[in-house]
């Protein structure tokens, strides 16, 4: 068994340009990892979309809203996100998680490693 100090692990975390924040992988293979990661107040991640998998988000702590948009419609919808909130954004749906409160959003990830790799498409 491997346990895990989130803080630390965050602290020491390599910053991930293309979308704007700090990803640390907390376990997992390429077909399904999970990652820690989290959003300063007022911070947004650049929006993008994956073709393959979906991405389950599991909020630790703060609040945010997550913006979707159906690539292949165009159809736009928002959900407010707080502590304790879960949820799944499936394929070929870009999406924008932004920090909407006064602390940071810390959130736990999973999805498949190629999310993070070639699977990672901007509009």
């Amino acid at each position: 068994m491997n346990v895990i100090d989130w803080k630390s692990e965050l602290d020491q975390g390599i910053y991930d340009g293309s979308v704007g924040i700090k990803i640390v992988k907390l376990a997992g293979d390429a077909g399904f990892s999970t990652y820690l990661t989290e959003i300063a107040p007022g911070v947004a991640i650049n929006g993008h979309y994956h073709c393959h998998g979906d991405e389950h988000y599991h909020i630790v702590s703060g609040s945010g809203e997550m913006r979707l948009v159906d690539v292949a419609t165009g159809a736009a919808r928002k959900h407010a996100v707080a502590e304790q909130c879960s949820f799944v954004v499936p394929a070929n749906t870009q999406h924008q998680l932004s920090n909407t409160g006064a602390a940071p959003l810390v959130l736990m990830f999973s999805c498949p490693a190629s999310h993070l790799a070639d699977d990672r498409h901007f509009l």
